[in-house]
């Protein structure tokens, strides 16, 4: 039904927001007419931009994508932190917006042959730093194209998609599909009382939510004793990419397994058919809530959701979310545009026209969906009080100073930075993931405790121990932007 509705529009030429049910096939349903719009009308080079929130969701869709559109006769390709070398000739590129930030300031004339961008998991970006950075990549990628570019947004979980749309293109269709699968909802007061459930209904394989990484370790070890000798496996972004991978691997290969995750596996990454959700909190948001048990049962018509607690106005309040989304409710958040975005892309275009500079009002005029031109000029005569930037003849330059920082590629990202220590196994010199500064000598890290053996920033060496210890210090990413405090002060959040 998804790809029916969706599909004639996109050959038609509109530019679509696609918002259907999680395992309907939402990316088929934009990535295929897009594929046949590249054959029918011959566009040539990098002509197709597809943008995803995380590195996982990019290896997954060139999983889901690759091969159709290899068959089709079209070079794809990945471009992200972990894959940040890109061949000179390709006609699809799946991407992150920091990846993208970094090839549009890079190698912008690879970008000119453009005709398309995909946007999916859209919700997970707009209304933030990241968001409003897509923003202004999509503005600098039409002001490079001589064509005007078809842009599609992808979502399971838009609470007003037209608002949301308006932020990233001039004119769209929404096309809206129905169709949830249905959902019930129990409690149960353990972790135990949970694999006596699943052992009675005949579930195989359980996926656990919880709303911090912390959550997710502790819950992983309890888990682990509980359901031996069967493989408990945790996922959330401190882990490495390896850890993470094995993680899924497990979730997809294994007869009967459990997973615990923050939201990294709220996206449509693969880890196969998940027999039943568990929430061991109550999530942030309507909108994460149907994420979450959107990754049950994605093979047939019912999802199982168990909540775990004993506290009655708990119960209440994940039983009035579940009724409000099953209803197909949504809560809307209001818009709140982060300014600092302003100061990262000043940097990246910059960069990009290194050679020529720009005026003021060739930034205002890429900037205009974040800042007054006003704001625009305040921000530049700040960064140049500061020695970011460099005005000669009317034209701002990024300073000696920024752009030795920007050719190291330290200008792509608004996420704030942290100190983090990476994590590394001395018995097979792998990374394990990342920490903050302040452990303990002994921490539980991917479901295992290791205990420290040396600190050499920004290593830390560890080797298993047996015992018992608590969760790892994470980094917390603020609300705010990077680029925050380069921000006149009047202009800050």
């Amino acid at each position: 039904m998804t790809q029916l509705a969706a599909i004639p529009y996109v050959l038609d030429g509109a530019q679509v927001v696609l918002m259907a049910p999680t395992a309907s096939g939402k990316t088929e349903a934009i990535a295929a007419p897009v594929s046949q719009l590249h054959r029918n009308e011959g566009w040539e080079e990098l002509a197709v931009i597809y943008v995803v929130p995380t590195r996982a969701l990019a290896n997954d869709t060139l999983v889901r994508v690759g091969g159709p559109v290899s068959d089709m006769g079209f070079r794809i390709e990945l471009k992200h932190g972990d894959r940040p070398y890109l061949p000179q000739a390709l006609d699809w590129l799946i991407t992150t917006p920091e990846s993208l930030d970094s090839l549009l300031s890079r190698r912008p004339q690879m970008l000119k042959s453009v005709r398309a961008i995909i946007l999916d998991e859209i919700h997970l970006l707009d209304n933030t730093y990241r968001g409003d950075q897509l923003r202004i990549l999509v503005t600098r990628l039409q002001a490079l194209t001589a064509t005007q570019l078809k842009i599609h947004l992808i979502s399971a979980t838009l609470a007003d998609p037209d608002a949301v749309a308006a932020r990233y293109v001039t004119s769209a269709t929404v096309v809206a599909i129905d169709g949830q699968r249905s959902a019930s909802l129990q409690f149960a007061a353990n972790h135990t009382d949970i694999k006596l459930l699943a052992r009675t209904k005949g579930w195989k394989k359980l996926l656990y939510f919880c709303n911090k990484r912390e959550g997710v370790e502790l819950v992983a070890r309890d888990l682990a004793e509980i359901w031996q000798p069967y493989p408990v496996v945790a996922h959330h972004g401190s882990l490495s990419r390896q850890r993470r991978e094995e993680a899924e691997q497990v979730l997809r290969e294994a007869r009967v397994a459990v997973g615990v995750a923050t939201s990294t596996l709220e996206v449509g990454i693969d880890i196969g058919d998940i027999d039943a959700v568990v929430l061991a909190d109550i999530p942030w948001s309507c909108s994460a809530l149907l994420q979450r048990i959107g990754r049950g049962n994605r093979r047939s018509g019912k999802i199982e959701v168990v909540g775990i607690s004993t506290d009655i106005a708990t119960q209440r309040v994940l039983s009035a979310m579940f009724d409000m989304v099953t209803g197909g409710y949504l809560d809307p958040s209001p818009y709140i545009l982060d300014r600092s975005v302003v100061v990262q892309q000043i940097f990246s275009i910059l960069f990009q026209q290194q050679g020529s500079g720009s005026d003021e009002h060739e930034l205002a005029a890429l900037l205009h969906h974040l800042a007054l031109p006003s704001e625009v000029k305040a921000i530049l005569n700040h960064l140049a009080t500061r020695d970011w930037l460099e005005q000669k003849s009317n034209k701002w330059f990024l300073s000696t100073t920024m752009l030795d920082k920007a050719e190291r590629g330290e200008i792509h990202s608004n996420i704030p930075d942290s100190a983090m220590y990476q994590v590394i196994d001395v018995e097979s010199n792998q990374q394990v993931g990342s920490v903050a500064g302040v452990v303990d000598q002994v921490f539980l890290l991917a479901g295992v405790i290791w205990e420290i053996l040396d600190v050499h920033y920004p290593v830390m060496r560890v080797r298993r121990y047996r015992g018992s210890a608590d969760p790892a210090v994470f980094k917390r990413h603020p609300q705010a932007g990077r680029y925050t405090s380069f921000l006149p002060v009047h202009l800050r959040r």
